[in-house]
């Protein structure tokens, strides 16, 4: 999708403000653009109740995400010209997953998944400096896909918490790895669950390009 901008792109300071293997490997392997990662120092300590949706709440993740990196590089000679915050949460019957703290977190929310369905949210915003003046511009979108789960034993939920791979990951599970076997259905973009909502994405930053380009 992004081919006919691939080499106005290139010669852009493009920088992800995350740290996540995931969403650096998608936009490596499969959208195929040159970035920096520079994580995001932003806690992440938003008090959830002030939300009315979660697409609200990765919304505004992202764009402290964001800003907190085009703020701390925005000093300095070479300034970015976007800097790409997301955020991924788990969400079932309205209640947010995030990372679990520990294995006993980790087994409740895969016990409280099992034989249901729940959507993932990922919210991405693009942050980047004014062509005119000082400050800043920004957008935020989000998607949101559906997984079901299949009924999970205890001894299904406890091998895979041994196996590690749920601990850095929204909802204790991870769809691109292991966690793709606990995976019933999905409806939506597959993408989105791993981290990153390709197609809306590229649609997205495809936008962008031709409105930064051509102020």
């Amino acid at each position: 999708m992004l081919q006919p901008i691939k080499e106005g792109l290139q010669s852009l300071r493009l920088i992800l403000a995350s740290g996540s293997p995931r969403r650096r490997d998608l936009l490596q392997t499969v959208v195929g653009i040159n970035f920096e990662v520079i994580p995001s120092q932003f806690e992440e300590n938003l008090d959830k109740s002030q939300f009315k949706h979660p697409s609200d709440y990765v919304k505004e993740n992202s764009k402290r995400k964001a800003l907190d990196v085009f703020i701390s590089t925005n000093s300095k000679e070479d300034i970015p010209d976007l800097v790409i915050g997301a955020d991924t949460v788990v969400v079932l019957e309205q209640k947010i997953l995030e990372k679990p703290k520990d294995s006993e977190d980790a087994y409740s929310m895969l016990k409280s998944l099992s034989g249901t369905k729940h959507q993932v949210y990922s919210g991405i915003s693009f942050v980047w400096p004014k062509r005119h003046g000082t400050g800043y511009a920004e957008k935020q979108f989000y998607e949101c896909t559906e997984v079901e789960f299949g009924d999970l034993t205890d001894d299904v939920i406890l091998a895979y918490i041994e196996s590690g791979e749920p601990f850095d990951k929204a909802g204790a599970y991870g769809i691109q790895g292991k966690g793709g076997t606990l995976v019933k259905a999905i409806y939506g973009d597959f993408y989105n669950v791993v981290g990153l909502p390709l197609f809306s994405f590229c649609n997205e930053l495809k936008h962008w390009f031709s409105e930064y380009t051509n102020p």
